[in-house]
């Protein structure tokens, strides 16, 4: 009887550790649809982790009224990033450090810093219309979009097009959309009160492939689209220095409640 109670025990864990079952699914729709999750999560562990710096474009707004921006955003792969946010030729408006969940914003045109710690994403709300923190911005532009979306599922459905959408488990909800080489090209968050975020991701042709173009909507009318124009690749890890954000002793340290987009 023990032996027979033992065998059960160990049935149900190794069924809890599974990913659930696809509802109305055969099973061979079932394994092809956790096969290619599989290569969305494996993608995430083969991701290299190094020193790099983008060069971005970002056009946002709503239509009729939208902005362009030019950026620069580096790290080493850790949780420290730097992001300086430049209009015109060259100008620099804004100074972005986040280092976890503390996130640093600095204005040269007014000499005020804004400081921030907590989980809400801080990119809205210095008006760049991105629902994601520096953090899941730069793991999904890397390749790490396990990261981003989660490794866990509850459902799962293939679609027209060769394209499949997995219901996603945990933050940040809703559902994400693979390609069959298991590559996110849509997620749509959760509505929520009947609003919610849409993202459309177009990769590069390196092997293997990057993100270049995000496009973002808002069921409110915001709209931002994210081009990574160039990849570079440092000889080696940014220094110290080159990862701090260095402020002028006389400018004030304020709530980034308080912070105006320019």
């Amino acid at each position: 009887m023990k032996k027979i109670v033992l065998f059960l025990c160990i049935l149900l864990v190794c069924a809890c550790a599974r990913q659930p079952s696809i509802p109305n699914a055969d099973s061979e729709t079932q394994g092809r649809l956790e096969s290619r999750w599989q290569m969305f999560t494996a993608a995430t562990a083969t991701a290299p982790r190094a020193p790099y710096r983008l060069q971005m474009s970002l056009r946002f707004g709503v239509e009729g009224d939208t902005r362009r921006v030019t950026a620069l955003f580096w790290g080493n792969s850790e949780r420290q990033l730097r992001l300086d946010v430049m209009a015109g030729v060259g100008a620099v408006i804004a100074k972005i450090l986040e280092d976890g969940q503390h996130f640093l914003v600095y204005s040269p045109s007014e000499n005020k810093a804004y400081f921030y710690q907590g989980a809400t994403k801080p990119l809205l709300r210095v008006g760049v219309p991105v629902p994601f923190d520096l953090g899941h911005l730069a793991a999904l532009l890397n390749g790490r979009y396990a990261a981003v979306f989660g490794a866990e599922h509850s459902a799962a459905a293939l679609l027209s097009a060769g394209l499949a959408r997995y219901d996603l488990s945990g933050k940040p909800g809703g559902s994400v959309t693979l390609n069959p080489q298991g590559l996110p090209v849509a997620w749509r968050e959760a509505p929520q009160g009947g609003s919610g975020w849409s993202m459309d991701i177009a990769y590069d042709d390196a092997t293997p492939p990057l993100p270049r173009r995000l496009t973002l909507t808002h069921s409110n009318g915001k709209r931002a689209v994210l081009l990574v124009k160039e990849r570079e690749k440092p000889d080696g890890a940014f220094t110290t220095e080159q990862m701090s954000l260095t402020l002028p002793k006389d400018a004030p340290l304020l709530p980034l409640s308080q912070y105006r987009a320019q």
